[in-house]
């Protein structure tokens, strides 16, 4: 089975594309694309919507096959902020482009993918590995939902 995990903010995506049996599993794009930076000319929120849906699409064409999608969520805290609507509308798109495709979409919490925050870095490698360039919590992020969903 092969998902794609995603975990957005609101100047860049990350994303993993993860393909197991339930046992064992890889992360495909170890040594490729796995973080797509928002490009400085997107100022707007409709231009950076339509940046982030195009993106999406991008990413969907060139790895075909993908059953389901995993989507890392912003947690539920405290008062609301610029930067949490951003990365609240981006994961909207997220929803969006997967309805248009027909795949479906799961949505996980930390509390959902067995791992906290603290430990999500060591959780996805143990797990599925880890990317070769800019590992970090939110690529990490990305690997766990798409594992956990696949199990």
């Amino acid at each position: 089975m092969k998902i794609l995990g995603i975990r957005t903010a609101p100047k860049q995506i990350r994303y993993a594309l993860v393909e197991g049996d339930g046992n064992a599993w890889t992360l495909l794009n170890k040594s490729s694309e796995n973080l797509i930076r928002m490009p400085a000319t997107h100022t707007e929120s409709g231009d950076q919507l339509r940046w982030w849906r195009d993106e999406l699409h991008r990413v969907l064409r060139q790895n075909t096959g993908i059953e389901k999608i995993g989507l890392k969520t912003s947690e539920f805290r405290g008062p609301d902020t610029l930067a949490n609507r951003h990365g609240s509308y981006f994961d909207a798109v997220v929803l969006l482009v997967a309805a248009e495709m027909g795949i479906p979409v799961i949505p996980r919490l930390y509390s959902q993918l067995s791992a906290k925050r603290a430990d999500v870095l060591r959780h996805a490698e143990a797990r599925v590995g880890r990317s070769d360039s800019a590992w970090n919590e939110q690529m990490a992020d990305a690997v766990a939902v798409a594992w956990i969903i696949g199990q």
